[in-house]
């Protein structure tokens, strides 16, 4: 079960891949909040994980292994006991899916079943995304 303030680690045990974008992401936290507390969990998960996400999604070879492995992550998140934890797939990486309509077209068919009822609440509150805009990745 995955804890808030674990969470950041059980990613990169996880998705060893991303670890080069943690790494600049870690000195960019380290040089913008000096002398500040931060677990980093919302900007590691928004600057890193998701671009992955899209990345995996809108690529034309679709790796379907890791897209699995993603979205069985996603369902972990969300049942877990943690609220944190559950919080952030909400606000974080699930925010991030409905604001891309491809993404969102091709992560909803995906998702299992916990990580669709939390999609469906930010669907209730997040206004359908532009079928004409594309990620900045992307481009």
């Amino acid at each position: 079960m995955y804890s808030y303030l674990g969470i950041v680690n059980d990613l990169l045990k996880e998705f060893p891949e991303i670890s080069k974008n943690y790494a600049k992401e870690i000195a960019w936290i380290k040089d913008t909040f000096k002398g500040q507390e931060t677990g980093g969990q919302a900007i590691y998960f928004d600057r890193c994980f998701c671009d992955y996400i899209g990345q995996l999604l809108m690529d034309e070879c679709q790796d379907k292994i890791q897209i699995e492995k993603v979205f069985t992550f996603l369902e972990d998140m969300a049942v877990s006991e943690d609220q944190e934890v559950r919080n952030l797939l909400q606000v974080t990486v699930l925010e991030y899916l409905r604001s891309w309509y491809l993404l969102q077209n091709r992560s909803e068919k995906l998702m299992l079943p916990e990580t669709k009822k939390i999609f469906a609440h930010v669907k209730s509150y997040l206004q359908e995304p532009a079928q004409d805009v594309l990620p900045c990745f992307y481009i």
